[in-house]
């Protein structure tokens, strides 16, 4: 696949990531059918079945269970792979856990580079909950970060919003913005189009409603045709399921 690059400051990307949620969690998902984690083998076959199809993106955080950790053993050191993850939340005890504070940012830059074996992490996005603009008005949390990708420790910082203001809030102070995108919630379409024209990286997450839009092809295909968008990220564990996505993008990008 030809890469994209994610907005002036971020790497080049694949146009469909990897999500890796299912690496390394299993409490408190919605998904519409219920999984176990994948063996270290089946996660090495996984990985290179990816790579095998051009992915070079792999989205993590420290709140999906020890999804670094795992990422970073097998496929750390491959200079082949970009990896997002995120700061602010964690999960602990079978709920999440918040921490925007200068400090908690620091130390969990410091934890992922650590677990992902990388000196420097190619994205690092706010992990946001519900009040995604009070954090983004406050603005300590993306000051940190953007000190940290100045001292060369992170490539491109962003924002994984889940409210419109948050989004447009992120495509004014950040190199990129995550948002949700998929043919059952379009109203971040504005921040799309505010990124667009501004020059920064986009990832679109949950591009099939977490499993529950059934289409596909159409659902990727519409996104990855989209101008603007760097890279779709669709987890999965399924060797078909993951072959499947790939070939829904090929053919796709095929069809201009």
């Amino acid at each position: 696949m030809e890469l994209r690059q994610l907005g002036t400051r971020g790497p080049w990307v694949s146009p469909i990531g990897l999500g890796s949620t299912k690496f390394g969690r299993l409490e408190g998902v919605k998904y519409p059918q219920a999984f176990t984690l994948p063996s270290d083998g089946q996660l090495t076959d996984l990985l290179a079945l990816a790579k095998e199809w051009g992915i070079n993106l792999v989205d993590t955080a420290p709140a999906y269970g020890n999804s670094e950790a795992r990422i970073g053993a097998l496929i750390g050191r491959d200079d082949h792979w970009r990896m997002a993850t995120k700061v602010g939340e964690t999960f602990v005890d079978g709920r999440s856990h918040f921490d925007f504070s200068p400090a908690a940012i620091r130390a969990s830059v410091e934890h992922s580079r650590r677990l992902l074996r990388r000196d420097v992490l190619d994205i690092v996005l706010l992990h946001m909950p519900d009040d995604d603009v009070a954090i983004m008005q406050d603005g300590a949390a993306i000051t940190m970060l953007l000190e940290l990708r100045e001292q060369g420790l992170i490539t491109a910082v962003g924002a994984s919003t889940k409210n419109l203001a948050a989004g447009l809030m992120a495509v004014e102070h950040c190199d990129l913005v995550m948002i949700t995108l998929n043919p059952s919630d379009q109203s971040q379409r504005p921040v799309l189009a505010a990124a667009r024209n501004a020059g920064k990286g986009i990832l679109i997450k949950k591009p099939l409603d977490s499993g529950y839009h059934s289409d596909v092809d159409v659902a990727l295909a519409s996104l990855v045709r989209e101008p603007g968008v760097g890279s779709v990220v669709v987890g999965t564990i399924d060797p078909v399921h993951l072959a499947g996505n790939c070939a829904a993008v090929q053919r796709a990008l095929a069809d201009g």
